[in-house]
């Protein structure tokens, strides 16, 4: 019994022995995964320190290189701008050459007597010429036309002056003819036998049968 326990016990020591070393060799291993994690952080701080300074420098750089194209670029819209205010200088310049040379052509066309301008101008006198002979003839010949009608008017108010006149006589004869037939009829009646006849009327006047009475009875 004693030595089938001895057994026992040496085959569990063995097989805790084997399970020590398998232990140590797993811790063995482990220590050297993190020896070589240590190793690859450190590695890592290290990359990631160059990229942060890296990142930095280029940074730095972009800063210059932008600082440079902003300088460049107002240069740029500097030049563009003087540019641009030396063209519209040439074009100006360009325009009173142009000017003077106009004016000049034309101060020798006015010296012309036969040149364009004088020419020009002449046809246009002539044409306010023609223009305003045609306005003074139609001019003259309405104002014989109110002439005419005026005379007429002047004709006409003189009829009808004379004919007024005319009127008034024959109102005033007739006037005083009627005063002094009254005066007879007062003074003298009509006997009663003769106001009875049809051609005498009250007043003791002849009648004028209707539509022979004339112009001449009248005055």
């Amino acid at each position: 019994m004693a030595g089938q326990d001895l057994r026992a016990k040496t085959r569990e020591t063995l097989l805790l022995e084997g399970e020590m070393e398998h232990l140590q060799q797993q811790n063995l291993t482990l220590n050297e995964r993190c020896v070589s994690i240590s190793k690859e952080n450190s590695n890592l701080h290290m990359d990631m320190s160059g990229v942060m300074v890296k990142a930095q420098t280029e940074q730095e750089t972009f800063s210059t290189y932008r600082e440079k194209m902003e300088t460049h670029r107002a240069a740029v819209l500097h030049a563009a701008s003087e540019t641009k205010a030396q063209k519209e200088l040439e074009s100006k310049r360009e325009m009173v050459q142009t000017l003077k040379l106009k004016k000049e052509e034309l101060r020798k066309d006015l010296e012309n007597p036969y040149g364009n301008t004088v020419q020009t101008e002449k046809r246009e006198i002539d044409a306010l010429k023609e223009k305003c002979f045609v306005m003074r003839k139609i001019t003259e010949e309405k104002k014989e036309k109110l002439d005419q009608e005026l005379e007429l008017q002047e004709g006409l108010r003189k009829d009808i002056e004379i004919y007024n006149k005319r009127f008034d006589a024959i109102i005033r004869r007739l006037h005083c003819q009627m005063s002094r037939a009254q005066a007879v009829w007062r003074e003298h009646p009509v006997p009663a036998a003769v106001k009875k006849t049809p051609f005498v009327n009250e007043m003791g006047f002849a009648k004028v049968p209707s539509g022979r009475r004339s112009c001449s009875s009248i005055v």
